[in-house]
């Protein structure tokens, strides 16, 4: 007899869910027999998700960048699903112009408005409605150009991800007495459409060779079936050829 998830119906929020890695978890938690809601700017890619699956995803437009649409989104969260039980940001952001040369200031303030404050509006609101209920997992998905600063990532997303962080962490620190967890996922190079936003986007073949969307998934899936007592602060997962020095 096959064991039930933990996850199974269980209230999970994921913001960048119209593509990649965001996509992959939405699909995985609904098929594990989580309520799923989606969120992200393009409708079209949000509706996408909820066609692939074959389990029922909710979905509602927003930007987290863009506060009110955020509130919005929230209440409507409250309405329609009910208790925050989970929420993975997978919402990010990069482009082709990286270096200090070529980066230019508006490039620069997108990429800090997208990934760390973006992350700092999204994981407020989710703490506003755990904290009452003493429990609660944020996933922060980052990158390992939030480890280390890799040049091929670009100064500007480097800088983000470093400030996102220290903000999971910061706040990990902050919440655990009130039972909230948060984790810091740190992924190498994934074959998700961001690849595309290089000045020179890898071939097919090396996509194959790296990760996929589904494995990250996959670990998430894990770390939302482990119980409320078991915190893991900070998780690095690669491709076995990707060097971490």
């Amino acid at each position: 007899m096959t064991k039930p998830s933990r996850i199974a119906d269980k209230n999970i929020l994921i913001t960048g869910g119209g593509s990649g890695m965001g996509k992959a978890t939405a699909i995985t938690r609904a098929q594990n027999g989580a309520n799923v809601a989606i969120t992200g700017r393009d409708i079209q890619k949000l509706e996408s998700t909820v066609n692939v699956s074959k389990n029922i995803i909710s979905w509602k437009q927003a930007d987290v960048c863009e506060r009110t649409t955020l509130d919005s989104l929230f209440e409507w969260f409250d309405q329609e699903i009910g208790k925050l039980d989970i929420l993975i940001h997978a919402a990010g952001f990069n482009l082709a112009k990286r270096s200090m040369k070529d980066l230019d200031e508006a490039g620069w303030d997108r990429l800090i408005e997208t990934n760390l404050t973006g992350s700092y509006n999204s994981v407020r609101r989710a703490l506003e409605r755990m904290r009452p209920r003493k429990k609660g997992l944020i996933i922060l998905i980052n990158s390992v150009a939030g480890r280390r600063s890799v040049p091929l990532a670009g100064i500007g997303y480097n800088a983000s991800k470093f400030g996102m962080s220290g903000l999971g962490m910061g706040i990990a620190e902050e919440e655990r007495e009130n039972g909230i967890r948060i984790t810091n996922l740190y992924p190498g190079e994934v074959n998700t459409p961001i690849l595309e936003k290089r000045i020179t986007p890898p071939s097919e073949e090396h996509k194959k060779r790296i990760l996929q969307a589904d494995d990250i998934a996959k670990v998430i899936l894990q770390i939302c079936e482990l119980p409320d007592r078991v915190h893991i602060p900070e998780l690095v997962i690669k491709p076995t050829g990707q060097p971490f020095v």
